[in-house]
């Protein structure tokens, strides 16, 4: 995936990936350098997922994507900024 927020310098990219029924997998990696909140983050993560989905017909999906709520609950941004670069951090949107 060639992402307009990734970078291939492995010092400055964090890897997230989809927990969530649907879309279990999903991965995107993202340059911590352009990112200041949790939720920009999610919009980014979300952003990529959309452009896959458009990309490969898969409408519903699309539309299942606007009736969930994911989020990122299991690190603060600080903790993922200082993360060792090889850490994975769950975007999710099973909670209830």
């Amino acid at each position: 995936m060639n992402s307009s927020y990734s970078n291939y310098n492995n010092n400055n990219t964090r890897t997230f990936v989809a927990s969530s029924e649907l879309f279990s997998g999903f991965k995107v990696s993202i340059d911590i350098r352009y990112i200041d909140t949790l939720d920009n983050i999610v919009k980014i993560f979300l952003d990529e997922l959309k452009l896959v989905l458009k990309q490969n017909n898969f409408e519903v999906l699309l539309e299942k994507i606007i009736d969930s709520e994911f989020h990122i609950h299991s690190h603060t941004l600080e903790q993922i900024l200082t993360s060792n670069p090889d850490e994975i951090f769950f975007v999710c949107n099973h909670c209830k």
